[in-house]
């Protein structure tokens, strides 16, 4: 059965994902987002500014499977953090099928990156409401620092152009200078500069995969040691407050000694981080508590958080809605589970998951629906949420299978 998948998948994956490409080409990468309520013309800031309300206004829009944007007068973006990750997606396309094109797209898609992060690395085109949890486009967050930095240091591997290296310099700068905290045995990354009392723990694995990848690029050694030494207390701490069963918690609250749950694809984040960093790490025992930690997050990720069939629960033990993200992150973890282990089980796994998203979850016209609720599907089209985490993750189960052949 194995070698059936293996010979048959990568035509299914291919064609995939070149009509996701045209589909977002098309739009020229502009979209809906699924948690864009505030953006609403209708009700008054004075109201979208109220906590319940936004809050509302987020939630409604979020998971109703109508679209109500157009009615409420939101409309349509562009993500920095989808400007990343579809140039990312570009680049891997490019190693994977040699074409120009795809490499002048990713170029064109960081320029605008470029001058879109010039003073603030924002995802979000709008505000954006939770409970202490506040991003809007002014604001720096780590999840556009950490996906633009590894575009950059993508980019300049690829075209050897110094911009790249110097973009990717600024972004690790702002990653360290902004958003890392080290106070005692506590060590992480803040998802904003201005984040207080709370520890969100899978932007720590973002971090350390990003940071991994761009030290790869550093050659003076003292500087590799000084934040190779950073990097190892942010692994010491987030590994401290794994769960038993492999689980990751969401949060940490510092003032109540708390934690919130919530599993779904950020356990992927985490395994990423913890998988890139690993051979970085020079301490042995340091080394075995990564390994011994990641073969608990794996077990459980794999195990539990997806069903055999390849479909992903929404936030462990709920299943539905099915969510496009945990779909695309479980491709991208386990490609790159592959990729750095060479265990077949990994590709088989990603390959699962992508073929019955395909089946299940690609519109005729090319794009990716947000949720699948088992009797109906969600059917917007987001940009950020659905197209580009999707593409980013078809391209990395392809480039995974390039380099298995290749071997």
């Amino acid at each position: 059965m194995v070698a059936v998948i293996i010979e048959d998948y990568p035509w299914v994956i291919v064609k995939s994902l070149i009509k996701l490409e045209r589909y977002v080409s098309r739009e020229n990468y502009v979209g809906w987002d699924p948690y864009n309520g505030l953006l609403t013309r209708r009700i008054p800031e004075a109201m979208r500014r109220n906590v319940f309300i936004g809050l509302f206004l987020v939630q409604l829009n979020l998971y109703s499977p109508v679209n109500l944007r157009p009615v409420l007068g939101i409309p349509k973006g562009l993500s920095n953090k989808s400007l990343a990750l579809f140039a990312r997606a570009y680049l891997i396309m490019y190693k994977v099928f040699k074409k120009s094109d795809y490499l002048e797209k990713a170029i064109r898609l960081l320029n605008i990156l470029k001058s879109n992060t010039n003073n603030k690395c924002n995802s979000y085109y709008f505000p954006y409401v939770a409970p202490r949890h506040y991003l809007d486009p002014s604001i720096t967050d780590i999840i556009c620092v950490t996906e633009s930095l590894k575009s950059y240091v993508l980019a300049y591997e690829l075209a050897k152009k110094q911009e790249y290296f110097k973009l990717a310099s600024r972004m690790f700068e702002t990653l360290f200078h902004q958003l890392y905290v080290e106070k005692g045995n506590i060590a992480y990354f803040k998802y904003t500069p201005y984040e207080l009392g709370k520890i969100v723990f899978n932007v720590s694995g973002l971090a350390l995969e990003a940071s991994t990848n761009f030290l790869s690029l550093e050659e003076n050694i003292d500087i590799r040691k000084r934040y190779i030494d950073k990097l190892s207390k942010a692994v010491l701490f987030l590994i401290s407050h794994q769960s038993e069963n492999g689980a990751w918690p969401y949060s940490y609250y510092l003032d109540g000694n708390r934690y919130y749950w919530q599993i779904d694809y950020h356990q992927g984040f985490i395994i990423d981080g913890l998988n890139a960093v690993l051979p970085l790490i020079p301490s042995r025992y340091l080394r075995d508590l990564v390994y011994k930690s990641l073969e608990k997050a794996v077990n459980f990720y794999m195990h539990k958080q997806f069903t055999p069939e390849g479909v992903s629960y929404y936030r462990y033990p709920i299943k539905y809605p099915i969510d496009i993200h945990n779909q695309a992150q479980g491709v991208i973890t386990f490609s790159k589970l592959h990729r750095t282990t060479g265990r077949e089980e990994y590709l088989n796994q990603a390959i699962k998951i992508a073929l019955w998203t395909i089946k299940n979850m690609q519109d005729p016209q090319g794009y990716f629906y947000a949720h699948h609720w088992g009797v109906f599907r969600n059917k917007i089209p987001y940009m950020r949420w659905s197209q580009a985490w999707i593409m980013l993750a078809l391209s990395e189960l392809l480039y995974a299978f390039k380099a298995t052949i290749l071997k």
